[in-house]
């Protein structure tokens, strides 16, 4: 018979698992629909977040349409198709893209027989989950809509954005996703970014009804991260595969996505203040306030 203190203690172990599980460093972003910048903004917000001092590895784990590089106008030595098809290490395909953005290619499926199998796919998010360890950050770009390996991503990472644009089918695709997760998993706050809107008062009106509708049917609760405008400079980067340029670096919308950012880094901080070991050997992050920021 379980004694009431170590009956306490077994709950303590247990409360202490599950904290674990929910503040690692792990952001996994996700959309309803493809056409939502979901890929834009995970680049953009990885290197904003390196640009502050935080180790951020981005991996392009869009299984059907990876598209990273192609943003990025590289042409990758190495990706996760050394992964799946020579058994490569992880940590051996990583691109040193800059001194705190490293980044991970994605799969490339030319047929079916280059399309993983799940075992395959569960020791990758295994292995993620030990890589993640050396960094500050690790930010999963997911595949549009919600598949098995998704949801399984989802549930491992602490942090779990989703991006929609304004457009009522896109905040339904949305709310789709967010009521699939949590009737797989559990409850979750999900953070939501309003994307290519056309005003800020269209991103908060459309979050709100994404709200209203979460809390409504699913008795529970999104978060307001972002209302990021429409780009033409964005649109233009991307046609011609310089994202990263200056141009989009220091315009004006670009600090839009200062809000996403700070919110994340808060995170981190917090995260590295519950891992001892791990904040003590990483680098002291410099202040650098919204302000002062150079993008």
């Amino acid at each position: 018979m379980i004694t009431g203190q170590l009956k306490r203690i077994i709950e303590l172990q247990s409360l202490q698992q599950e904290s674990a599980a929910e503040t690692n460093n792990i952001c996994a972003v996700v959309s309803g629909k493809g056409g939502t910048g979901k890929t834009v903004f995970s680049v953009l917000l990885s290197d904003i977040l390196s640009r502050k001092n935080r180790k951020v590895l981005l991996i392009d784990l869009d299984l059907n349409l990876a598209n990273i590089h192609f943003l990025l106008n590289e042409n990758p030595h190495k990706s996760l198709n050394d992964y799946f098809a020579h058994h490569e290490e992880l940590q051996n395909i990583i691109k040193n893209y800059a001194e705190n953005l490293h980044i991970i290619y994605g799969l490339n499926s030319y047929s079916i027989s280059d399309i993983p199998f799940k075992s395959s796919l569960e020791k990758l998010l295994k292995d993620i989950q030990s890589l993640s360890e050396k960094y500050d950050l690790v930010i999963l770009d997911l595949g549009a809509g919600l598949s098995e390996f998704t949801l399984k991503a989802l549930k491992i990472s602490a942090i779990k954005i989703i991006l929609t644009v304004p457009e009522a089918t896109s905040v339904m695709d949305a709310y789709a996703v967010i009521k699939m997760f949590e009737n797989y998993d559990k409850p979750a706050n999900f953070h939501v970014v309003m994307n290519r809107c056309l005003d800020k008062t269209d991103g908060n009106d459309s979050f709100a009804k994404l709200s209203r509708a979460v809390s409504g049917f699913l008795k529970s609760s999104v978060k307001f991260l972002a209302a990021i405008s429409e780009s033409k400079d964005i649109r233009q980067s991307v046609a011609e595969q310089d994202l990263l340029k200056d141009e989009v670096r220091t315009s004006k919308f670009t600090n839009e996505f200062l809000m996403a950012a700070e919110e994340i880094d808060k995170f981190i901080h917090l995260t590295n203040i519950n891992q001892p070991s791990k904040s003590a050997s990483s680098r002291t992050a410099k202040n650098i306030s919204k302000s002062t920021l150079i993008l």
